[in-house]
C-alpha cells in the first residue's frame, strides 16, 4: 500500500476526522490532520493540525503548526506557527515560534516562546526553577 521511500507530504492532510467521528487515545501521524469531530487524548503530528468549527479537541497537541476554528482544550507545542480563527477556542498553555489570535478568538492560558533546541519542549517546570521563582515571589513580597 505504501512505500518505504515515499515520502509523507506534511502539508497535504492525510487524516481526516468529521463531525460524526469521536476518538479517545494517543495519536500519532507523520501528516496532517483535520478534526471536525471530537477527538480526546493526545495528539501529535509531524505535519499540520486543523481543527475545524465544528472540532472539539481535549488534548495536548505537538505538531508544526496548528490552526483553530473550533474548541481545543489543552497544551499546545507549535514548533512554526498557532493561529486561532475568529471562531476558535482555545484554553490551554501554549509555546510556539509564531503566534496569530484573530480578533474574535478566544484564548485563556498562559504562552511562551519556542525556544529553538533539540530538546524535547513541555509545560513542567524544574525543582530547581520553581523553587527560584517561589524565592523571588517571597523576596518581592517582602519588600512591598
Amino acid at each position: 500500500m505504501f512505500n518505504k521511500e515515499e515520502d509523507v507530504k506534511r502539508d497535504e492532510i492525510s487524516t481526516i476526522f468529521g463531525q460524526q467521528t469521536e476518538f479517545d487515545g494517543k495519536l500519532k501521524t507523520k501528516g496532517s490532520i483535520r478534526v471536525e469531530g471530537s477527538l480526546t487524548g493526545t495528539l501529535e503530528a509531524d505535519g499540520d493540525v486543523f481543527v475545524g468549527e465544528s472540532g472539539e479537541v481535549n488534548s495536548n497537541i505537538e505538531a508544526r503548526k496548528v490552526v483553530i476554528a473550533g474548541k481545543v482544550e489543552g497544551n499546545i507545542i507549535a514548533k512554526d506557527k498557532l493561529e486561532i480563527l475568529e471562531t476558535g477556542t482555545l484554553e490551554g498553555d501554549i509555546k510556539a515560534k509564531k503566534l496569530v489570535v484573530e480578533e474574535g478568538a478566544k484564548f485563556i492560558g498562559k504562552s511562551a516562546p519556542l525556544e529553538n533546541s533539540t530538546k524535547k519542549q513541555s509545560f513542567t517546570q524544574s525543582k530547581e526553577n520553581k523553587k527560584k521563582n517561589e524565592k523571588n515571589v517571597e523576596k518581592k513580597s517582602k519588600e512591598v
